[in-house]
């Protein structure tokens, strides 16, 4: 039982929804290869009673020139090729049948495409026998091909496709959406959104430079040549002599015309060893660590749809234990379904109880005549079926003359959800946490220290900070003793009520 009073694998059990568990393989054909030249693919589990589809992309970072690709190969070369791909996978999250795991997205289609090309998903160069490169960079073709492969599997029906991915999958989700969204021009009654999960990095200066690497923003200089990188055509007009900085979300964002939800931790681990930052030890690192926190958090000030935590760590959509991640009492699979909902239904203020009405609308069980009364909350009354229309007008007339009061309780009654969300909390979908200090959510995953391995507590991460305890003490205005002495628990609500 999860919360809204809905016994959700009651449901998924009763009357032949129960789906597989695993996801299997399918094999692309033609250009869609990997590095190494083998099939591209992508591993399926199609949900027969769903219109909606899911299609996610792995993430996995990327290789520049051929000595980073060499590299690659001989340390992750299962990044690489496709050959030891088992015929079955199992992936959590956003992908998962489960739903006390998975409660919104549990019955769609779900299609999960292993990375292999190394190329951010935006490549289109053939290995070339004839030069030094023996590698394929092929990630823009076999996300279009794995579309138009679904197609003739059923999504020519769907009416909803999400292209979701984490790190380097969350960058291939914006750099493709225009293609996809191309390609399925002949079917528009298929609605086209984007989910990018920690894959909105940022081109500032490095904390140190590494002798053995370049910097992101050289390497991209160099990996979009290499890969023959494909660029969105607004965002290519709008960099054209720079073409290599639509690979950060915050510049690409602004010429995206398909929505898009950006989930992204404000104290990225990928980012930091982008950064070069190296584990946080010294005051000088924690500083360089704080000021990337609130540089992630101004560039979200135009985005409409966000989920930014106050936490270390990297991505999020595929793990097992998503749903219990929170802001403002919010969680993401919460704030992913109101986004959903205020696209599908624009103008209309949905509370937080809604979303968990709306998800039946997947379910074979789920017809026309039980839509109309289900989604009686989500909208107008011409929503309702025709009978109860009449019931409530000859109720009106025969109350018409009544008190005042009267009127005004049948009135508050009746009322669409527009109104209601002055009584009743509005869902959100756009949560960027207040406070600044890492690590003060919650619900962020546990950090461990870095030379025990131990669990740290908020209280050893602050010192860990290499700050000043009675400078903190006066900025909460108590004394150092009853600093030392909290409960870390009390510490962390207080600093947040003081971001608040």
């Amino acid at each position: 039982m999860i919360k809204y009073g809905y016994n959700l694998r009651v449901l998924a059990n009763c009357c032949g929804l129960t789906e597989p568990k695993g996801l299997n393989r399918v094999n692309l054909t033609g250009d869609s290869v990997c590095n190494d030249g083998s099939p591209a693919g992508y591993y399926l589990r199609q949900s027969h009673g769903s219109r909606r589809w899911i299609i996610f992309l792995e993430g996995g970072w990327y290789c520049y020139d051929q000595r980073s690709c060499h590299n690659r190969w001989h340390r992750m070369n299962h990044l690489m090729s496709s050959r030891q791909w088992p015929e079955t996978r199992n992936v959590g999250g956003l992908l998962s049948s489960n739903p006390e795991e998975n409660p919104y997205w549990w019955n769609a289609n779900h299609v999960f495409v292993p990375y292999c090309s190394s190329d951010v998903w935006s490549g289109r160069r053939r290995a070339d026998p004839s030069s030094d490169s023996k590698f394929s960079f092929m990630g823009a073709v076999i996300v279009q091909q794995v579309v138009k492969d679904l197609l003739t599997r059923g999504m020519e029906s769907g009416v909803s496709l999400l292209l979701a991915g984490s790190s380097a999958g969350g960058m291939g989700v914006m750099l493709n959406m225009d293609s996809v969204k191309a390609v399925l021009r002949s079917h528009p009654h298929i609605a086209l959104r984007g989910i990018s999960d920690s894959g909105w990095f940022l081109d500032r200066p490095p904390y140190t430079h590494d002798s053995e690497g370049l910097a992101p923003v050289d390497a991209l200089k160099h990996g979009i040549l290499l890969w023959d990188g494909q660029i969105p055509t607004k965002c290519r007009e709008v960099y054209s002599y720079e073409p290599w900085r639509c690979y950060f979300g915050y510049r690409l964002y602004q010429t995206l015309s398909t929505p898009l939800f950006v989930f992204q931790w404000l104290f990225d681990e990928a980012q930091m060893t982008a950064d070069n930052v190296g584990t946080p030890v010294t005051k000088q690192q924690w500083d360089y660590i704080h000021k990337m926190g609130d540089s992630l958090r101004n560039t979200f000030q135009n985005v409409t749809s966000v989920f930014a935590p106050s936490c270390i760590s990297h991505s999020v959509l595929t793990k097992r234990d998503w749903r219990v991640l929170r802001i403002d009492d919010v969680t993401l699979p919460q704030a992913l379904r109101c986004w959903e909902l205020q696209i599908q239904f624009p103008g209309i203020s949905f509370r937080k109880k809604d979303s968990a009405v709306s998800m039946l609308s997947d379910s074979p069980l789920y017809n026309s005549r039980s839509a109309r009364n289900l989604t009686r909350a989500a909208g107008p009354h011409q929503w309702a079926p025709q009978t109860t229309q009449r019931k409530r007008r000859r109720r009106k007339n025969r109350n018409k003359n009544r008190g005042k009061k009267r009127k005004e309780r049948r009135g508050n009654k009746m009322r669409p959800q527009r109104s209601a969300v002055g009584r009743e909390q509005a869902c959100q979908h756009r949560l960027i946490e207040r406070c600044s200090w890492p690590q003060c959510n919650h619900s962020c995953p546990k950090l461990r220290n870095p030379f025990t391995g131990e669990e740290m507590d908020f209280i050893e991460l602050l010192k860990s900070f290499g700050l000043d305890m009675m400078s903190v003490a006066n900025a909460l205005g108590i004394d150092i003793n009853t600093l030392n002495n909290m409960d870390p628990e009390e510490l962390l609500n207080l600093l947040t009520q003081q971001a608040s």
